[in-house]
């Protein structure tokens, strides 16, 4: 009786090994995504990978740790290698995990189980990097201090107004503002922080200073925190250029023309000589052509 039962059991386990092998032999004959990574700037969140279909399609389905999980009608039998999820990841603060699904161009088993490629996980909140932010300078009447305006940009997420909500907007009181700055005549920098839009930066009566702003978000891993870095913009300076930069910049801004037309003329010359000795050489008797 024993016998009988483990025959069985063991008949059981094989025809189930063989059900389950043919099954993955089906699935296994599609490729599957060899990549998938999120790229996402200011909340414009796509999902990539590789490579090209050829002969099949790809579908995308994502789900968070808060989140359903769903598929954009824009990524059902695609044969492109990206999808565009930023009107679905709303809820910012989610952890979610994509599926890049390899399918046959023509279904003919709905519930058939096709070989997919999962995503990283992806939080909006701490992954999507932050643009340029942009500034104005504005200087007080005494020319001894200067106020820096930051203006964060815009996302992709849109708010109760459908308007695009600004970085400030989402991130408020878990961000600040850092700028770099320095004299113009000078490479040492400095470093000013603030918790609003506005910096205030002492500065000596008369000097030029240069400024590039960042955005910081202190919540985040190190790698992540900070903005790209705005581009630079100077103040104006009431100094003479020689007194701000130097004589010796000065002469150099003189000299630098003079040389290059003392070499213009010398290399004319040369090439002339050059020539002339050419016909000498070329003439009989070493008596130069006429008419040349």
């Amino acid at each position: 009786m024993e016998i009988a039962t483990l025959l069985n059991l063991g008949c059981f386990v094989l025809c189930f090994l063989f059900s389950q092998n043919g099954k993955a032999s089906g699935n296994s004959q599609l490729p599957v995504a060899t990549k998938v990574w999120w790229t996402s700037i200011n909340f414009k969140t796509i999902l990539e990978w590789e490579p090209k279909p050829s002969g099949y399609a790809y579908t995308v389905e994502f789900f968070g740790k808060k989140t359903d999980v769903q598929k954009s009608p824009r990524c059902i039998k695609i044969q492109t290698t990206e999808c565009d999820l930023t009107r679905f990841l709303l809820n910012l603060t989610d952890s979610y995990t994509a599926h890049v699904i390899s399918e046959p161009i023509e279904t003919v088993d709905k519930t058939e189980e096709y070989p997919f490629t999962r995503s990283d996980k992806f939080t909006p909140y701490k992954d999507t990097k932050i643009g340029q932010p942009t500034f104005k300078i504005e200087e007080n009447k005494a020319k001894n201090n200067i106020k820096l305006l930051i203006e964060t940009p815009l996302s992709s997420i849109r708010g109760p107004n459908n308007t695009f909500l600004s970085i400030q907007e989402i991130f408020k009181k878990d961000l600040e503002y850092v700028t770099y700055y320095r004299k113009a005549a000078s490479t040492g920098k400095k470093e000013a922080k603030s918790k609003i839009n506005e910096i205030d930066v002492p500065v000596d009566r008369g000097e030029s200073y240069c400024f590039t702003v960042n955005i910081v978000i202190p919540s985040r891993t190190d790698e992540n925190q900070q903005s790209q870095e705005s581009a630079t913009h100077c103040s104006h300076s009431e100094k003479p250029f020689y007194e701000e930069y130097g004589i010796g910049v000065l002469v150099g801004l003189i000299l630098a023309p003079v040389l290059l037309l003392v070499a213009i003329v010398t290399c004319v010359c040369c090439c002339r000589r050059k020539k002339s000795a050419n016909k000498e050489e070329n003439s009989p008797d070493g008596v130069p052509l006429k008419g040349v």
